[in-house]
């Protein structure tokens, strides 16, 4: 990544200050509204997404363009349909895969390396826009997933049923809405690490994911790990780190 400019800082065609401007660059590209992290991935293992949701659309389709242009590929989450609809029209000629209200754009500079096995469950078909999104970055991401959906406690058969299909795993990310139980149940039945989603599914008193996430935080069985509402990103990032 250095080696250009480290060879012409050797040959003595760029300065220190020139070098040291130039290796900035290929981390950091700043405008007037934003600071693109362009080796978040290198660093982490897991890419910048783009939040959209609060954006300006100017805003929000000038992060795209540019991180376009830098990265080859650009994951984005939190659409609304409207941003959605932008983005399909702008950026149609460069390859857009769609996951929930999650987008991926360009297929990237190079190959993508294996990372291995994940299974992604639901309790309900209402969790599963939510699960789409979290697989739509895990694949893009190298990894295989192993989909599991409607595997809800109301039928307490259907958990182990769930997991019959997780052989090759070596990670479970588990959705769930109204009271949250499935992954304390899967975590109780499997030595697979689990990371637990509560979604915005349910109504009254709890409603809205509050009570899910209380009971994924309150989990007997231990060691599950919980992000916040509805966050398949942060899911799909705590995933990748596992493996």
């Amino acid at each position: 990544m250095f080696d250009e400019v480290l060879r012409a800082f050797g040959r003595g065609d760029i300065d220190e200050a020139a070098a040291e401007a130039r290796i900035l660059e290929l981390f950091y590209k700043s405008q007037e509204h934003f600071l693109l992290d362009l080796e978040r991935e290198q660093r982490l293992g897991f890419p910048e997404v783009v939040y959209a949701e609060g954006k300006q659309m100017a805003d929000l389709l000038d992060i795209v363009g540019r991180l376009l242009e830098a990265k080859g590929k650009v994951y984005i989450a939190s659409l609304s349909p409207e941003a959605e609809s932008r983005l399909q029209e702008t950026f149609h000629s460069h390859g857009i895969r769609v996951g929930g209200r999650a987008m991926v754009i360009g297929s990237g500079n190079g190959a993508t390396p294996e990372l291995g096995v994940v299974g992604v469950i639901t309790a309900g078909t209402s969790d599963v826009p939510y699960a789409q999104e979290c697989v739509l970055l895990l694949e893009e991401l190298g990894v295989r997933v192993i989909k599991s959906f409607d595997a809800g406690v109301a039928g307490i058969h259907r958990p182990a049923m769930s997991l019959r299909k997780m052989q090759d795993a070596s990670v479970l990310v588990v959705f769930a809405g109204m009271e949250g139980a499935l992954p304390t149940v899967l975590a109780s039945l499997t030595d697979l690490p689990v990371v637990a989603v509560p979604t915005p599914i349910g109504y009254g008193f709890g409603g809205q994911g509050e009570g899910a996430l209380k009971t994924m935080l309150q989990s007997c069985s231990p060691g599950v790990t919980v992000v916040n509402i509805g966050n398949s990103v942060g899911a799909a990032a705590a995933a990748i780190r596992i493996l």
